[in-house]
């Protein structure tokens, strides 16, 4: 049973990578980047939440929530392994891995890495000599723990070590997430501290890191086919974001999404923070896509892969 699970994991993971080839390349660039340091926290991870416009932190509820929101990990029914590929310009690759681990008493823990490479950079001297190729890479891990308090509170955290090298250069730093998630006969609310730590020291420069708060509620107003979600994103350091989305299920197995990301104090948004998406599941295998009409900062379309894992628990 272990081999096999291992085998589909390995064949889905090849799978996914083709695929993400063959739309081509995808670019992203985090809004208000430049006034904090690893920037590529502010990147959300997983299709069915970038298809919702990113308006996730009260839906999510599995393997991904050690990014969205960790009380989401509480009460899982299944053992969870999430997968991520991207592959972005100029060879910039990012990769994500999750694996959520669930009590029979609503205690969930789990543990997250991802890794962000830059790919070669050639290197030169004051002089403008050629001297080689640079290597640079952003990197997070984390454990993660969600517990129930009650049939319809639970409350997560989440740790994590972060660093940035840059050739000889590097630095790191260490935060946590923590959140709130109220559920309710219709409605689900949350509420979520992210990215709030020390900060990134490299030689003799600090830089702080992109922390943000969010507060967000889904609501199933007809049945569970139907979901609507709303979230504001308050950047400590940056602007704030609106964001809203919609997910409609079939049978719980094929799955379509659209969402909007709203942008405060920019002049001129329009065509920009609209997504859609889709998804399917093959009997314990959920493969999501989503595809964003233009990033804010980048002119450029993006699409989005992710592999979600339901092991027996």
């Amino acid at each position: 049973m272990i081999k096999r699970t291992i085998y589909r994991i390995v064949i889905s993971w090849i799978l996914l990578i083709v695929i993400v080839a063959l739309f081509g390349k995808i670019s992203v660039a985090a809004s208000d980047g430049g006034r904090t340091s690893a920037d590529f926290l502010q990147i959300g991870l997983g299709a069915r939440a970038a298809g919702m416009g990113g308006a996730y932190s009260a839906v999510s509820d599995g393997a991904f929530s050690t990014y969205w929101n960790p009380a989401g990990l509480a009460g899982m029914d299944n053992h969870e392994i999430a997968l991520g590929h991207f592959s972005w310009y100029q060879d910039i690759n990012l990769e994500h891995g999750s694996f959520a681990f669930a009590f029979d008493n609503g205690t969930t823990v789990a543990a997250s890495v991802t890794f962000l490479s830059y790919g070669s950079i050639e290197g030169y001297d004051r002089e403008g000599f050629y001297t080689g190729e640079l290597s640079a890479y952003d990197w997070a891990g984390g454990l993660s723990a969600g517990y129930q308090i009650t049939e319809n509170l639970s409350v997560g955290l989440t740790g994590k070590i972060i660093n940035q090298k840059l050739d000889q250069v590097s630095a790191s730093a260490f935060a946590a997430d923590i959140g709130l998630r109220c559920v309710m006969d219709k409605v689900t609310f949350a509420l979520v501290a992210s990215n709030f730590g020390t900060k990134m020291k490299f030689e003799s420069v600090e830089e702080k890191l992109p922390a943000t708060t969010r507060i967000s509620i889904a609501a199933t107003p007809f049945n569970k086919a139907f979901i609507t979600a709303l979230e504001f994103e308050k950047k400590i350091y940056g602007r704030s974001i609106i964001r809203y989305g919609v997910e409609l299920n079939f049978d719980q197995r094929y799955f379509l999404r659209t969402g909007y990301k709203y942008y405060f104090d920019q002049a001129d948004d329009s065509g920009t923070g609209l997504s859609m998406g889709a998804g399917v599941k093959f009997g314990n295998i959920l493969f999501d896509y989503a595809y964003s009409l233009r990033d804010n900062f980048t002119s450029e379309d993006i699409h989005r892969f992710s592999l979600v894992f339901l092991l027996n628990n």
